[in-house]
């Protein structure tokens, strides 16, 4: 169903060469929970899945394109605290979700983090500068044989509130 499944490594977990990872050094809470958000994207899965065939490797990792944005970006800002807010399940989290500013355990049912999930889409298309008709494109294209209507007309509505 994804070809891109980015997630929020707890501290103390240990990776092997089949998890590739990002790390940065002098990244904050903020930046990762960004990122994060971005990577986990329906816009950015369909990117990738133009590229991948059999793994994905850190060569297609860097070659993905990273919008730019600035510091006050609102809608930089809303795509960190929502990824924040669905990253943090428990406690592991703490210290990182203080730093970005969401509490920890705050998604409290599945029909919320659906909502999320949706209006993080929305959110990086904005970021990409995507149109409704580049959306109804890439989500017609994602998967074959998915029933992606529901789900695109979900991030559509966010899309149009934005």
């Amino acid at each position: 169903r994804r070809t891109l499944i980015a997630a929020l490594v707890p501290p103390g977990v240990t990776l092997t060469e089949k998890a590739p990872y990002l790390y940065g050094e002098n990244s904050t809470a903020f930046s990762t929970a960004l990122l994060l958000g971005i990577l986990c994207s329906i816009p950015v899965d369909w990117i990738a899945r133009r590229t991948v065939e059999l793994k994905l490797s850190f060569g297609i990792i860097s070659s993905l394109p990273i919008p730019d944005y600035s510091a006050g970006d609102s809608i930089a800002r809303q795509i960190a605290i929502d990824s924040a807010r669905l990253a943090a399940v428990d406690d592991r989290y703490a210290d990182w979700a203080r730093e970005v500013g969401v509490e920890v355990g705050s998604v409290q049912s599945d029909d919320e983090k659906q909502d999320i999930i949706h209006r993080i889409d929305a959110l990086v298309a904005h970021l990409y500068g995507l149109d409704e008709e580049d959306l109804q494109v890439i989500f017609e294209t994602f998967h074959v044989g998915w029933d992606y209507e529901p789900r695109l007309n979900a991030v559509l509505s966010h899309f149009r509130s934005l």
